[in-house]
């Protein structure tokens, strides 16, 4: 009897391994990954990733222009979503102050996209306009 009731759970727990929900990979925008409305973003953070060299932009009009240059630009999924080390560009969008949404170039809410060199072309010149030096 004892002999059954291993075997059992020897069954029921490798029966139980490697059933997980799908990740369901889609394009996206930054408007459809931030939570509520983009343009009530007030304040963004960003992070040289070489450096850890931080700066704060509260100027509305700018804050708006750029979001507008990237809000709406298509990101693609990549097919394999493994982790990765390391970024150069890290934003912080916050309202008030709390944070409503963190991301780098490719990666947002945990997925990894692909580059796009449009997006990431406006980051790229927001950052040297902001830092005052090439990146």
């Amino acid at each position: 009897m004892r002999q059954f009731i291993i075997i059992t759970l020897l069954l029921l727990i490798t029966g139980c391994q490697g059933k997980t929900d799908p990740i369901h990979l889609k394009p996206i925008t930054l408007s459809e990954a931030y939570p509520g409305s983009i343009m009530e973003v007030d304040k963004i953070e960003l992070l040289d990733g070489s450096s850890g060299e931080r700066k704060i932009i509260e100027n509305k009009g700018e804050i708006k222009q750029w979001i507008s240059k990237i809000k709406d630009i298509k990101l693609n999924p990549e097919d394999k979503q493994e982790g990765r080390v390391g970024y150069i560009f890290g934003i912080s969008l916050y309202e008030g102050e709390k944070i409503m949404l963190g991301f780098i170039p490719n990666q947002i809410n945990k997925m990894y996209y692909k580059t796009n060199i449009e997006f990431e072309q406006h980051i790229r010149t927001f950052f040297e306009e902001q830092f005052g030096r090439k990146f």
